[in-house]
Order: C-alpha cells, then sequence, then structure tokens
C-alpha cells in the first residue's frame, strides 16, 4: 500500500532529473545523424544488404555475452507463442527491414537531406507516446511538433530549375 505523500515525492525525484532525459534525448539524436553521415559513406562502398547484414552480425557479437547471462536465468516456456511471434517480427522490423530501407534511401538521398528525417524519430514516438500509451502533451509541445514537421517538408522540398 501506498502512502498519500509518495506521489509527490516520486514526481520530484522525475522532475530533478529531467535535465538528464533530455540531455540523453540530444545524445540519441546526435547518434542519429552520426548513423546517417556513416551510412551515407557505406553505401557507397557497400550494398544495403550488406550493410544491414553487417549491422547486425556486430550487434549479435556485441549484446550475446550479455543476452547469455540473462537467458541462463530466463524460464522460455513462459513467454507464449504469439508473443515469440511478435517479438521475431519486432526484431526483423526493427533490426533488418528498417537498416535496409534506411541504407537504401541513403544512396539516393544526399545525407545533409536524409540527416533532416532524423527529425521524425522523435515526433514518431511522441505520437506513440499519445496514441498508444495514452500520454498526453501540451498545446506547445503539439506546436513544437509541428514545427518540427514544417521543417523536414520544408528541407525536403524540391528545389526550383532556374
Amino acid at each position: 500500500m501506498r502512502c498519500a505523500a509518495a506521489k509527490p515525492v516520486e514526481a520530484t525525484v522525475a522532475h530533478a532529473y529531467a535535465w538528464l532525459g533530455q540531455w540523453l534525448l540530444v545524445a540519441a539524436v546526435l547518434c542519429e545523424a552520426a548513423y546517417a553521415v556513416i551510412g551515407k559513406r557505406l553505401t557507397a562502398v557497400l550494398s544495403p544488404k550488406r550493410i544491414s547484414a553487417i549491422i547486425n552480425l556486430w550487434g549479435f557479437v556485441l549484446s550475446t555475452p550479455m543476452g547469455l547471462y540473462v537467458a541462463w536465468q530466463f524460464d522460455f516456456a513462459a513467454v507464449s507463442l504469439p508473443m515469440w511471434g511478435l517479438l521475431l517480427f519486432y526484431a526483423l522490423a526493427a533490426c533488418v527491414w528498417t537498416v535496409w530501407l534506411w541504407m537504401t534511401g541513403l544512396r539516393a538521398v544526399p545525407a545533409a537531406q536524409a540527416g533532416i528525417f532524423t527529425v521524425l524519430l522523435p515526433i514518431s514516438a511522441a505520437l506513440v507516446g499519445v496514441l498508444v500509451l495514452g500520454e498526453h502533451i501540451s498545446a506547445l509541445q503539439w506546436l513544437a511538433l509541428g514545427i518540427a514537421l514544417l521543417g523536414v517538408v520544408v528541407a525536403t522540398w524540391p528545389a526550383r530549375k532556374v
């Protein structure tokens, strides 16, 4: 049972670390921008399928030690077959198809323009939070999302031939 004062204390602690969350989001956006630039260079010498395979191989190598440690204590039978199916779909979508689609797009789009699409990451995350998780955002946040989306449209608008 929780006491009445627990919620304000938790909110105060969460608010005290809000700056950390914001800086982590900035770091994630910078990583995503680096991903676009590095990916652009890689698409000049490797196929998108090969890049996707290499990225997933490195991910497998780097995550296997911790995965084996966790798997040692995990009850695999407790996970239902439909959940395993969803996990497989998520793994393929997040690790294979999106990397392949991104690298295929980078072959045809300049890196500076492709980097603009990293703005869609926080926009889509906010929309999932609102539509799926039932989170509420303020009018000012909606305005910020709209301005960010407008920035993507303006930055990717076809140039006029003079």
